[in-house]
């Protein structure tokens, strides 16, 4: 399952715990200074250079890419933030996208998720609201997440329950898997399109505008009353906050419900009734 970030496997870093093994939370823990006078041999390892570099937690550097953003933090940045050098700072990840990698799994392990249960639609929202939330106390997470490959473990765990709670409600485990999937692709999408509306463009005449307000403008321009759906291009609240965000989950929460497949707790055959039933969260 590639959700939430698209298109990847699962990171090594075991459930519950800190990035690779190691505790969460801290900070730059010092080696203990052992005094000694400067003619002492170095006792370095092969390999390393003598002298007594910081010890640093993982998760430590992941705060510090958060701090600084997680779509636009620089490696030099982070080392600075962390007050240690650039070299050092490599001696613990190999690279930006392996950082980026750390940095998510981090906000994973720390967001309330909603537990596993009977209810498949609240169930599905509640994972919604909890992505969206995640997005919002870190802006860019929505683009990394999109552009890094990579689940965390947190993750492949969290929904392989969801899954199973979809599975009980009457879902195939393909539809199960597509919704998850379609939930978080739909969350991290409009996220960034409604971050992007902000975005500040330059006009001929030497100011600039946003882009909300040059979407907002071309509709009132345009359409003029061709038709009243168009009116909803132009309403305040389709350019502010979550959008059109939970009406298109709505739609798709409709749709999924007449997937379900009936049983003697479940949902009655949906072919007598045009509707969406009232069961389906049994």
């Amino acid at each position: 399952m590639k959700t939430p970030p698209s298109g990847g496997g699962a990171t090594e870093a075991p459930s519950g715990r800190g990035i690779a093994g190691t505790p969460s939370g801290g900070g730059i823990a010092e080696t203990p200074s052992g005094g000694g006078d400067a003619k002492r041999p170095s006792t370095a390892g092969p390999g390393r250079r003598p002298g007594r570099p910081p010890s640093l937690t993982r998760a430590a550097i992941a705060e510090a890419a958060l701090a600084e953003g997680v779509a636009t933090f620089s490696m030099p940045g982070v080392a600075a933030r962390l007050g240690v050098g650039h070299s050092t700072l490599y001696r613990c990840v190999d690279n930006r996208e392996a950082l980026v990698r750390l940095a998510v799994e981090l906000v994973a392990e720390r967001t309330v998720w909603p537990s596993a249960g009977p209810a498949w639609r609240a169930l599905l929202t509640g994972f919604a609201d909890a992505l969206w939330g995640a997005c919002e106390a870190f802006p860019g997470l929505d683009e990394a997440i999109l552009t890094t490959p990579g689940t965390p473990r947190v993750m492949v765990d969290l929904l392989t329950g969801y899954g199973g709670a979809l599975v009980g409600a009457g879902l195939t485990p393909r539809d199960a898997a597509v919704a998850v999937d379609f939930v978080a692709d739909l969350v991290f999408s409009s996220s960034v399109a409604m971050r992007g509306l902000d975005r500040r463009l330059p006009d001929a005449a030497g100011g600039s505008s946003t882009a909300r307000e040059r979407y907002r403008r071309a509709w009132a321009r345009e359409s003029a009353g061709r038709h009243p759906f168009e009116a909803e291009f132009t309403a305040e609240e389709t350019w502010h906050g979550r959008g059109w965000f939970d009406d298109k989950l709505d739609i798709f929460l409709d749709g999924l419900a007449t997937r379900i497949a009936p049983g003697p707790s479940r949902a009655p055959d949906r072919a007598a009734s045009p509707g969406p039933s009232t069961e389906e969260n049994a």
